[in-house]
């Protein structure tokens, strides 16, 4: 009878702790400390989404108040991931579980020369639902910070001709990428059994450690079945092995046929006639690394460009003027095209092109001979390839 009792008792514990643990919805409040105009307020919105991308689905468009404060109610009976897009200036993803939440945003950036380089938004509350975000939103911000000031100093050495400064900075840079993608395998390790790590597993990347993130994302699956972004997480890694198959060397680059600057459709395979090599390059005027990147592309390009190397640039702006702008500023004068969809672009939907810069470099019939050339390492591989010419 005892054990009987322990049993009931213990049961309705356990059930109150799990009623406990589910609620209908949280609240969300805050202030935009500086809101953009009613007409941007328009045409970029504040919504809640769920998933941080441009075409992911809209929940709710929120109104400011009169004193720039908000406050939302977000479903939580499921526990899961939404982001916040704040005008087009900030954006946050959360955690609505078990806590309310206040989170600030600075909003439109004052200064007189406007950059979206948005600053490090906190999550307050009084539970934990939201610590690993917080810590790891710091540690990207902080990269990102380092990133962005290398990257200024190397568009700096490049125009300067320094090649030995320039490769100093690239490889600072490309140690920033690792540095990161080490600090967040760190959270994922030491998160392993809370839900919200399935956010820290999107900064790990899917093309290089498919079978740490395997490792990690499966159990979540098999102890939270509810937990969609972890089924979405082992989704991408599909979807990034079926990439690398149409990317392997040797295999033939799909065609593309997009609009130039002019809106006239340039198609790669024609473009490709006459060529010895080149350079499929993706790219976007909102990408740091990017631009810091073009400089040495031209090098390249003016040093080969008479023994058969070209380049064929695909932008993932969506924004003409801006991407128009990049590609003067930039002095590029290769083949320029872009449907002007963003992360949609046809042919990074079809290789799953999830980080730029990215480039795939093509032989005469298509073929893929090498990619992700950065740095010296383009200059070296063109070089082998023309015979050292």
């Amino acid at each position: 009878m005892k054990k009987l009792l322990l049993s009931t008792f213990i049961g309705l514990v356990m059930c109150a702790g799990l009623s406990a643990q589910t609620r209908e919805f949280i609240t969300v409040k805050g202030k935009v400390n500086f809101p953009p105009s009613a007409e941007n307020q328009e045409k970029f919105p504040f919504v809640l989404k769920d998933k941080s991308m441009k075409d992911a689905e809209v929940y709710q468009t929120i109104k400011l108040k009169a004193d720039s404060t908000y406050e939302i109610k977000v479903p939580a009976k499921t526990p899961r991931l939404y982001t916040l897009d704040v005008f087009g200036w900030d954006r946050i993803t959360f955690w609505a579980g078990n806590d309310d939440l206040k989170i600030d945003f600075r909003g439109e950036d004052t200064a007189k020369v406007k950059i979206k380089n948005p600053p490090y938004v906190f999550i307050e509350s009084e539970g934990k639902d939201n610590q690993l975000i917080n810590m790891l939103n710091w540690e990207n911000y902080q990269n990102y910070q380092n990133t962005i000031a290398i990257g200024k100093r190397q568009y700096m050495a490049m125009k300067a001709k320094d090649t030995a400064m320039t490769k100093s900075l690239t490889d600072m840079m490309m140690e920033q990428y690792d540095n990161m993608a080490t600090r967040a395998k760190w959270y994922v390790r030491n998160y392993k059994n809370d839900p919200q790590v399935v956010y820290a597993l999107n900064f790990v990347s899917a093309r290089r450690e498919k079978d740490f993130i395997l490792a990690h994302v499966n159990p979540l699956i098999e102890k939270y079945p509810w937990l969609q972004e972890a089924k979405d997480v082992k989704a991408s890694i599909d979807k990034e092995m079926a990439a690398a198959k149409k990317t392997e060397m040797g295999a033939k680059f799909i065609n593309i046929t997009q609009p130039n600057q002019e809106g006239k459709n340039i198609n790669l395979y024609d473009y490709l006639k006459g060529k010895k090599y080149v350079l499929v390059d993706f790219w976007a005027s909102w990408c740091g690394p990017c631009r810091a990147e073009n400089p040495h592309v031209l090098k390249v390009y003016d040093k080969y460009k008479g023994q058969g190397f070209d380049v064929f640039a695909i932008s993932l702006d969506d924004k003409k003027d801006n991407w128009l702008k990049a590609v003067k500023d930039d002095k590029m004068p290769w083949a320029q095209v872009s449907d002007l969809k963003g992360w949609k672009n046809e042919a990074a939907q079809y290789y799953n092109i999830t980080a730029i810069p990215m480039n795939y470099l093509l032989d005469s019939d298509g073929k893929i001979v090498a990619k992700n050339l950065r740095g010296d390492n383009l200059e070296k591989e063109i070089a082998k390839l023309l015979g050292g010419k």
